[in-house]
């Protein structure tokens, strides 16, 4: 009867086991690291959303008139993957003087309706639910949780720009809605 070599099977055996182990181990990170990509994608874009915040030229500071709201049109460009779109969007701009600028979103915090403004009354006045707001922006009356929500502002070389935001609705909290 021939003998067998238990030691030269214990080995073979052993590495056997070391490779399907490294096969094992080595596939399983390579699919942890392929279903990672989507969070990884979602942090940097984030992260690029926050960077790639762009203002948008409103209007020289001179054309504006002091102590009346003018309602300004503006155009932000959104870029989504390799898409770029350019989006036309509104402010209300109120100069006390060259320096002192409020820009408010045309967006009531209430329901999300346009507001406008009442030139008679000097109030701004939402259309939808009668929510009231003077010319600093604070509730007058209605049902509106907060005033009304000012805009990111840059005064550069006489120029004035806005950094477009939206914020949520029907809350007394100002938080910005991610686009």
């Amino acid at each position: 009867m021939a003998e067998i070599d238990t030691e030269n099977v214990s080995k073979k055996e052993l590495s056997r086991r070391k490779f399907f182990i490294l096969i094992s181990g080595t596939l399983s990170s390579f699919i942890a690291f392929i279903l990672g990509i989507p969070l990884i994608a979602s942090i940097l874009g984030t992260v690029s959303k926050v960077k790639n915040k762009k203002l948008s030229k409103l209007t020289r500071v001179s054309t504006i008139p002091i102590l009346k709201p003018v309602n300004l049109n503006f155009a932000t460009t959104k870029t989504d993957a390799f898409i770029k779109s350019v989006e036309p969007q509104d402010a209300w701009v109120i100069k006390r003087s060259n320096s002192d600028i409020t820009v408010f979103s045309p967006i009531c915090p209430h329901l999300g309706c346009r507001y406008a403004w009442n030139s008679n009354q000097k109030l701004f006045i939402c259309p939808c639910h009668n929510s009231v707001f003077d010319i600093n922006g604070k509730v007058i009356s209605g049902p509106a949780p907060r005033g009304l929500d000012t805009l990111p502002k840059k005064i550069q070389q006489g120029e004035l720009f806005v950094l477009w935001e939206r914020f949520k609705v029907g809350i007394p909290q100002k938080i910005e809605v991610g686009d």
